[in-house]
């Protein structure tokens, strides 16, 4: 048997780019944003930052000003970069943009979705439902989520998925600080069931209506969530 032979140069990795690098900051930020390390309306200040995440002022400066442009960070004068402040005006923005892009994602959805598309769909129903009913408010709503982000990927349409998936942190952040009343297996049923029926069947109608009651009770919901919020703050602590 021959020996191995003997490495003389140390093996070639491939190099981390600098947008490789702001992709990572950028996805660090989001998730420290998403799990309450940074609050809505709270500063971002770019140097501790960069010293936590053992990179460049640079790098994370990149990283920040692509957050901007998404709108999940917001530039403030005299104060500087803070998240996003949730409000009730905001829900409503967040929820006519999504109804425009999932009402495109459904009716496509209906022509070009696959049997396995649909059957992924069917199971991500069953799990949330499941999920709504022990009462798990985190998992439900990590599990809605994943329900509309399958009926954007069943529509086929590259578009559209890029500016779902912009509008996805904006999403995540007002499910993380909404609170409020639990959602009831009842209502998860009344929201979703037609519009995953109607897609199955290849039934446009139908899954139209579907998405019709979805939208007219969830951003509902989510803008006098957060109205009743912004009343409670102007109101102060009770005296």
């Amino acid at each position: 048997m021959s020996p191995s032979p003997v490495r003389t140069e140390p093996p070639a990795l491939p190099a981390i780019s600098r947008d490789s690098l702001q992709s990572r900051a950028k996805d660090a930020i989001v998730q420290a944003i998403l799990n309450g390390l940074f609050m809505p309306g709270e500063r971002v200040i770019e140097t501790k930052i960069a010293e936590g995440l053992m990179l460049s002022r640079s790098t994370v400066r990149a990283a920040i000003q692509a957050l901007i442009q998404e709108g999940l960070l917001v530039q403030v004068q005299y104060r500087g970069t803070i998240v996003m402040p949730l409000t009730a005006a905001g829900a409503g923005e967040l929820e006519t943009m999504r109804e425009a892009l999932e009402g495109l994602a459904v009716r496509r959805a209906v022509e070009f979705a696959t049997s396995d598309e649909i059957e992924e769909l069917q199971r991500r129903y069953e799990a949330a439902y499941a999920a709504a009913g022990n009462k798990d408010i985190g998992l439900s709503y990590r599990l809605d989520l994943a329900i509309h982000q399958q009926l954007v990927a069943m529509a086929h349409h590259e578009l559209l998925a890029f500016h779902f998936k912009l509008i996805e942190p904006k999403m995540l952040l007002y499910m993380a600080h909404a609170g409020g009343p639990f959602l009831s297996q009842a209502s998860f049923e009344r929201q979703h069931r037609d519009i995953v029926l109607g897609i199955a069947r290849r039934d446009p109608e139908l899954a139209a209506r579907g998405l019709n009651v979805h939208f007219a009770e969830a951003a509902g919901f989510l803008v006098t969530l957060f109205a009743d919020k912004e009343a409670q703050a102007h109101a102060g602590p009770a005296g």
